[in-house]
């Protein structure tokens, strides 16, 4: 009786847990991704100034090492590479439908060699 009780208890937290998971829990927006409601909610002017403001951390590096080791942090805007950071001053924040930062191992895989500072995927609406 006390062994049945057990599973039972078990199944449901673990039906819970999968439940939870499947719609996405209760987390808030993704660190990985900026959608364009959100840019313009921001009241940032450029693409440049939306990831200063809402996702800071794609543009910090990972340490001394890496620094030397990593590259510079590259960014395409609709599948076209455009440059490195600075590039993301002439996108008009406006125009965004989406932006993706992929960290330096992702970026390799996706896109080969110099690639290992990151990459940020712009998406024009």
């Amino acid at each position: 009786m006390r062994l049945a009780l057990v599973a039972v208890s078990v199944s449901v937290v673990v039906g819970a847990a999968c439940a939870a998971a499947s719609r996405g829990g209760t987390r808030g927006p993704s660190r990985r991704v900026l959608l364009g409601d959100e840019i313009r909610a921001s009241s940032a002017a450029t693409a440049y100034d939306a990831v200063v403001a809402l996702r800071p951390e794609w543009l910090t590096r990972r340490g001394r090492s890496s620094i030397q080791a990593a590259g510079e942090l590259v960014v395409y805007v609709d599948g076209m590479r455009q440059g490195g950071v600075t590039s993301l001053r002439s996108v008009r924040a406006t125009d965004i439908f989406q932006m993706e930062y992929l960290d330096g191992p992702s970026a390799t895989i996706q896109f080969g060699t110099g690639h290992g500072g990151g990459v940020i995927l712009v998406r024009i609406a």
